[in-house]
């Protein structure tokens, strides 16, 4: 009860810099308000997260499957939503290169960081060659391959409009009426959740209200200061603010996510840890990518495509060919060691090698892989359990 109580508290000690500065409107340098609204996002995500899995207590289940699996994941859209709209207002800055970037750099960071650390802290704590994934997340991966297969046509057409917004809000639909037809899973709560979950009834409500308010309002107050600080930090320092936007700004977003997972892991829960890595990546990879049209058209006023360049093209290439691999790591439902390093090498070789030829590269890699791991699936997981057993 104590390291609970202590880790709420070290949540909102998180958010109240930034409250403090915008309260009393108090002017910063761009890195202070990158930092302070930066950590502000990530207190807020922690409490949202912590009260989104409580609510699935009292939550029907009809109801939790579709509106806690989003609210989980609401910093990361509330960022890219707020690049989409201002690409809207203002079609003349370079707002949307900013929302592609972040929604590109938030898919491959869950599985290239999350998802290959997640296995080898496991491997590590379970002395263990591979994890092995509950068969119900056949039905994830399905859906990912189907939204992974569409996104290949993104980059062919350079942009993203209100139809794709359909299509993949339709297989996140889709994903979400079969799920609810799956047999029921009571709720696993580890942890802070696990903590206010046991309040009585009406205070354990009260609190979880308290709790979406207050990291609303946080999130709210935040995500244009960081985003827009993320942007002048990079300017001030000659650093690229694609690549800020990219990579700095998922991790914050998507932090309490990750740390959740590597609490998972430590607990002994290794799958349950990667089902909920898995379960966000089908989230963002269909929602995250289906609301920038219509958010961006609602902003300019008449529907219209979200227009990508070059860059964009590559990384919207190279995010799809990531997560074809990673389908075909996960379909016979286990990911070993060998696979997680493979994982996190080719995405920690990106961040080193970013020239336009490498992306095409890597692209091409990571499909070659995904074929390979289907074809010869039997043979490749012997090859893995081989290499494990030589350690």
């Amino acid at each position: 009860m104590r390291k609970s109580i202590l880790g709420i508290v070290g949540a909102f000690v998180l958010t109240l810099p930034w409250i403090i500065v915008k309260i009393s409107g108090t002017g910063v340098s761009p890195a202070i308000e990158a930092l302070f609204s930066g950590l502000a996002i990530v207190g807020g995500a922690f409490v949202l997260s912590w009260a989104a899995e409580v609510a699935e207590v009292d939550v029907p289940m009809s109801v939790s499957l579709a509106l806690v699996a989003l609210i989980a994941v609401l910093p990361e859209y509330a960022v890219d939503m707020y690049f989409a709209w201002k690409a809207g207002k203002y079609p003349a800055m370079q707002y949307h290169h900013y929302a592609v970037a972040n929604m590109t750099g938030a898919n491959r960071l869950l599985i290239g960081i999350g998802w290959a650390i997640v296995v080898l802290f496991a491997a590590t704590l379970q002395r263990k060659k591979e994890i092995e994934l509950k068969k119900r997340l056949k039905l994830e991966s399905s859906f990912l391959l189907i939204a992974t297969i569409y996104a290949f046509i993104l980059p062919l057409k350079g942009s993203i409009s209100l139809f794709d917004s359909l299509v993949f809000i339709s297989i996140y639909a889709c994903y979400i009426f079969f799920a609810l037809r799956s047999p029921k899973e009571e709720p696993e709560l580890i942890g802070i959740p696990a903590f206010i979950a046991s309040f009585p009834k009406k205070v354990r409500r009260i609190v979880v209200i308290c709790m979406f308010i207050f990291s609303g309002y946080v999130i709210y107050i935040s995500v244009e200061a960081f985003a827009e600080g993320l942007i002048k930090v990079g300017a001030l320092h000659g650093l690229d603010p694609f690549l800020m936007v990219q990579w700095v700004a998922p991790l914050a977003s998507e932090s309490p996510e990750l740390i959740v997972a590597f609490y998972m892991v430590k607990k002994l829960r290794a799958t349950s840890s990667m089902n909920v890595l898995i379960s966000s990546k089908l989230n963002q990879w269909t929602l995250l990518i289906g609301t920038l049209a219509i958010v961006y058209s609602i902003a300019i006023g008449y529907p219209s495509a979200l227009i990508m360049d070059s860059r964009q093209r590559e990384e919207v290439l190279l995010t799809a060919a990531q997560s074809l691999f990673g389908v075909a790591v996960i379909s016979d439902m286990k990911i070993s060691v060998v696979e997680a390093l493979l994982l996190l090498s080719l995405f920690l070789s990106q961040l080193i090698v970013t020239h336009v030829r490498a992306r095409y590269l890597f692209s091409l890699i990571y499909i070659l892989l995904a074929i390979l791991w289907v074809i010869r699936q039997d043979g490749v997981r012997r090859l893995c359990s081989s290499l494990g057993t030589r350690k």
